[in-house]
């Protein structure tokens, strides 16, 4: 039910696309005009069943589902321009239809945190480094997944409701030491506080004790949609399941290279690094 209301919602609130060489009922439908760092949900409606799609963001090539939905994605550290949107339909009988659109993006900033951790969580041993690159090996690995069982045309919800402790984009500057920008955001909360399932999706990795993220779960919601939670104290579901939205993965913990309990929840979309609040659907709390 909650899936049917937002896309009903997508298709009567959002950003309307349309090229005027296309019909009325040609259309391309954004949940919100996109930017950096951030995704959205595309519909290409009123097309008969049987139709098939294939579509490209600024050259590269991302999937629809035979209904016409896809979540497009822009990296956090993509550059202000113009991005062509390409959408091609075409019907079990018929000629194919094209439809095209330019997405202008604006720049976007992000702030500098400054964060005090103990030597040896920054500057790692030859053990402790060996360890870490194996089990960011295995993240990765999972963020190349591209499976057609989809869970994100409902929308996301919050994993958890806390305080925004870090958030997305920022550059961590680690006892003096420039980092890579935060790729996800840090919610603050009691520990053993359950966290739930963002979307629909298949449990693709349980990371037990992992050094940077302690323990950790990445759910894969199809097309190359991934989400990680990290610094969980438990795990209380099993790899290969296929979990409804609401499901409980485990808890709040401090697992991993954390200074408290929270949950880093992050995102990537066939790679892009997006910001998860601003997932479509996701309502946050003001951060106290």
């Amino acid at each position: 039910m909650r899936t049917k209301l937002f896309q009903v919602v997508c298709l009567l609130g959002t950003l309307l696309l349309r090229p005027q060489s296309a019909s009325s009922q040609e259309s391309l439908l954004l949940s919100s005009p996109l930017q950096p760092g951030m995704a959205v949900l595309l519909s290409v409606p009123g097309f008969p069943p049987g139709s098939h799609f294939t579509g490209s963001l600024a050259g590269k090539p991302f999937p629809l589902t035979p209904e016409g939905m896809a979540l497009l994605a822009v990296d956090m550290e993509a550059k202000p321009g113009t991005l062509l949107l390409e959408v091609k339909m075409q019907p079990p009988t018929g000629q194919a239809v094209t439809l095209k659109k330019n997405l202008s993006l604006t720049k976007r900033s992000y702030k500098v945190e400054k964060l005090t951790l103990p030597e040896k969580k920054v500057d790692l041993d030859p053990a402790d480094a060996a360890r870490a690159t194996k089990e960011s090996a295995a993240i990765k690995a999972t963020y190349q997944r591209r499976t057609e069982r989809v869970g994100f045309t409902g929308g996301f919800r919050m994993p958890v409701t806390g305080r925004f402790s870090g958030v997305f984009g920022s550059r961590r500057l680690l006892n003096g030491q420039m980092r890579s920008p935060h790729n996800g955001v840090d919610i603050a909360a009691p520990e053993n506080t359950p966290v739930v399932a963002t979307a629909p999706g298949t449990v693709a990795l349980l990371g037990r004790d992992y050094f940077f993220t302690g323990n950790t779960l990445l759910l894969d919601h199809g097309h190359g949609v991934v989400s990680l939670y990290a610094h969980l104290h438990d795990l209380r579901v099993a790899e290969g399941d296929w979990l409804p939205e609401g499901t409980v993965l485990g808890t709040v913990g401090m697992t991993g290279r954390a200074t408290g309990p929270h949950l880093h929840w992050g995102i990537l979309v066939r790679g892009e690094r997006v910001d998860p609040t601003l997932l479509p659907g996701i309502v946050t709390q003001p951060t106290p």
